[in-house]
């Protein structure tokens, strides 16, 4: 079914020799047809990209015609067989899209998955320097905020709840939208723990401002991610 359609520069289109085909029409009609379509300038120029392909040493025009320009052009082939191609051509568009969008999806979450590989290392190092801080303040127990900082993020953002734990594998099966409230709840963590360092803040208050802000971060966030799941659901 996704033969019928191809994908040129990012757009979903179908040849206007293709067309001809499957509609059985000589394709000198089918070019006839779109340059005697009542439409504007700018529709044209968009929807009906022209082509040329070559035979025997000679080129020939054709247009490349996306899903809107399909839809005015074939609303006036009438027929049994014609409705037939309609249908099938509507499904092929359709399924390439999807197919896009699904595509679309899967790079977004990899750009964003590596973005958060970043942030995780800079924030990790933050993490480093405020872990020496509280020992040198006094904390014994103070490489414990490498596990503890990075769960109270996950539970803020309802991530994981209180019983919950995370293993090594668990950013990889966040979505593409709490990945990047997570990389954002991160930046938030560190930028607290690098000022009430430079400030020269008791660790335990400067861990708590952390705390705070990112549950501040997390209560601003809950709507967007309400609208998006009901989105998801409907």
């Amino acid at each position: 079914m996704d033969k019928l359609v191809h994908v040129v520069d990012g757009q979903i289109v179908v040849s206007s020799m293709d067309i001809a085909k499957k509609f059985k029409k000589y394709h000198k009609h089918v070019l006839e047809a779109i340059s005697k379509l009542e439409c504007s300038d700018e529709f044209s120029q968009t929807n009906f990209r022209p082509r040329e392909y070559v035979v025997r040493g000679r080129s020939y025009p054709s247009f490349d015609v996306t899903r809107d320009g399909f839809s005015f052009l074939c609303m006036g082939f009438t027929g049994k067989e014609a409705a037939k191609w309609k249908e099938q051509y509507i499904k092929a568009f359709n399924m390439m899209e999807s197919e896009l969008l699904k595509q679309n999806d899967k790079l977004e979450w990899k750009q964003a998955r590596l973005q958060s590989k970043t942030v995780r290392k800079d924030v990790t190092d933050t993490i480093k320097n405020f872990v020496d801080y509280a020992t040198d303040q006094g904390s014994s127990n103070a490489k414990m905020y490498f596990a503890n900082i990075t769960k109270m993020e996950y539970k803020a953002l309802g991530l994981l709840d209180a019983y919950s734990k995370s293993d090594s594998n668990f950013r990889d099966t966040l979505d593409l939208m709490d990945l990047g409230f997570l990389i954002v709840a991160e930046q938030v963590a560190k930028q607290t723990l690098e000022e009430g360092m430079r400030r020269g803040s008791h660790y335990k208050d400067i861990y708590q401002f952390a705390k705070d802000r990112v549950m501040l971060y997390a209560e601003a966030i809950k709507l967007p991610k309400l609208v998006e799941s009901s989105v998801k659901t409907n």
